[in-house]
């Protein structure tokens, strides 16, 4: 399905009946990450899956290298649905859209779940690191960005491969965006200790980049939390671990 946003059209997979569950993909990947799941359980809950401006199908529009126009897509698309409220899951990347989504929004959201994230600002090495990659990918293209990334997603190998691949195919101009958009996001761990709807943390245990302890923090600051750490899973347990990740968004 494709929907026009203003300056932009978004491509979204809009699956099954039922709760509403928008669920937001990691840097450089897309939609179908989402799949294993909204087709294990789309016949108990709605899945709405986009591609987030600049990666997949969906267009760049004017990018605004921020991570509150991606909540504004987000909103947007709601809007567009005649959705009111949903249960909102992010992904790396795709938890920091949805602090902010959280943020601006709170009365669209009737529970939270961050995978494989944090609330955190980046260190001063980190966000140099990734304005670097930002032009690195204008520079030399998407294929070296990819191979890098993708090794830290998982230890499967078929994930790795099909990872790489996606993240190859995204526009360096997207990823440039959404590097920067990363980079320059604050802090939100208030966000998280105000917010009233149930929240739900997962980690995987094998993840080589959101730690244990980043996922315990999250779930500290908010008494209404719980906490879900996958043994034998890394960074991508909606692929990894399908069954039991789907179960948990269903509870929210």
């Amino acid at each position: 399905m494709k929907i026009k946003l203003d300056e932009m059209e978004m491509v979204l997979d809009d699956i099954g009946s039922g709760k509403d569950i928008l669920l937001v993909h990691g840097l450089g990947l897309n939609r179908g990450i989402w799949r294993p799941i909204a087709d294990l359980y789309g016949d108990q809950a709605r899945f709405i899956l986009p591609d987030m401006r600049g990666h997949g199908e969906s267009s760049l529009g004017n990018p605004a290298e921020s991570m509150e126009q991606f909540a504004q897509d987000l909103v947007r698309l709601l809007d567009a649905l005649g959705i009111e409220k949903v249960v909102l899951g992010g992904h790396s990347m795709g938890g920091y859209i949805a602090l902010a989504f959280a943020e601006r929004y709170p009365e669209r959201l009737e529970a939270l779940a961050m995978i494989a994230t944090n609330a955190r600002a980046d260190a001063p090495q980190k966000r140099a690191d990734r304005l670097a990659d930002a032009e690195e990918v204008m520079c030399l293209g998407t294929a070296r960005y990819a191979i890098k990334l993708a090794e830290r997603l998982s230890d499967q190998p078929k994930v790795i491969a099909e990872m790489e691949e996606v993240i190859a195919a995204t526009p360096p101009e997207g990823l440039r965006n959404v590097l920067r958009a990363i980079a320059g996001r604050p802090n939100r761990a208030a966000v998280l200790a105000g917010l009233r709807q149930p929240l739900l943390v997962v980690a995987g245990r094998e993840d080589k980049i959101s730690n244990r302890e980043t996922a315990e923090e999250m779930r500290d600051l908010n008494q209404h939390s719980r906490l879900v750490v996958f043994p034998g899973v890394g960074h991508m347990p909606m692929l990894e671990a399908p069954l039991a990740l789907g179960a948990l968004l269903l509870t929210l």
